[in-house]
């Protein structure tokens, strides 16, 4: 039975790296056996990031005909809240101020889910927000499509009116980041690196220039216009840029991701937003 501890507190990190460690196990443990255990009984605390993570693989792994039994977690208020945003496996029930996880696959039509998203985000958050959320949205799922060659996917959006921010999670499969630039021989030496490039805009695609991942204009929004944070975790490396210009950069040192994830948090704009004049 492979058993999560995550830590607490609103910093992504510690629980990503907690999540890794228990996905690398699953996929260990899934060229074994056709059935997987797992004990989320001790969960105090987790993050909307942490549980797409988690219940993305799941969710993956099931697809390939892995039987998954879990115990759920003790905590009251955490049991309610994996059965609220459809943990693991989602769910088409919505709450008044989230959208749950939704996993879908390269068959299926990616702009379609997230225009579901993007409808129902809209009647649950500030109309401050204006154009800035369906941009995002629209900019990081083409970079899915084009680039990273997925097939599994997972979406999930929360909207905290007491914080006054929203949490939006975007989790892909496919090639990661520093895979695409070594594919396309771009040289660097930590995946951090690799990040970093196409946060830049180095760019894979002769012809779109300075396009790279869309993270440039996407990071512009988030953390220049919306004041938010914006997380990227691709295999092994990790950016986080604040709203203070501070950004932290990581290297996981034991496990990685097989895809990347993409993880928001917009603090609610305090005049409504109009993103196009900033836009190149």
């Amino acid at each position: 039975m492979i058993k999560l501890n995550l830590p607490k507190g609103d910093g992504p990190l510690e629980q990503i790296e907690e999540c890794l460690r228990v996905i690398k196990e699953m996929e260990n443990l899934s060229q074994k056996s056709k059935k997987i255990s797992l004990n989320f009984s001790e969960i105090q605390w987790i993050l909307p990031c942490s549980a797409l993570l988690l219940g993305g693989k799941i969710d993956e792994i099931k697809n390939k005909g892995i039987k998954i039994n879990y115990i759920v977690p003790e905590n009251e208020n955490v049991k309610k809240y994996f059965l609220d945003i459809g943990f693991p496996f989602g769910t088409t029930k919505q709450g008044d101020t989230y959208y749950p996880i939704n996993h879908f696959n390269n068959k299926e039509n990616i702009n379609e889910k997230i225009n579901m998203l993007v409808e129902s985000m809209s009647k649950k958050i500030p109309e401050e927000f204006g154009d800035s959320i369906p941009y995002l949205l629209a900019e990081l799922t083409d970079n899915i499509e084009q680039h990273s060659q997925f097939t599994h996917a997972s979406i999930m959006a929360q909207y905290f009116p007491k914080k006054n921010y929203i949490d939006i999670g975007i989790l892909d499969n496919g090639l990661s980041i520093p895979c695409v630039f070594e594919k396309n021989k771009i040289s660097f030496s930590k995946d951090y690196e690799a990040i970093d490039k196409a946060l830049k805009g180095t760019t894979t695609k002769k012809e779109d220039g300075l396009r790279g991942y869309g993270l440039q204009s996407s990071k512009k929004i988030v953390r220049d216009l919306i004041d938010g944070e914006l997380h990227i975790i691709s295999r092994r490396g990790a950016i986080i840029f604040k709203p203070d210009f501070f950004s932290q950069k990581c290297e996981f040192a034991r496990n990685s991701l097989g895809g990347t994830l993409i993880y928001m948090r917009l603090n609610t704009p305090s005049k409504s937003l109009n993103i196009y004049p900033h836009l190149e």
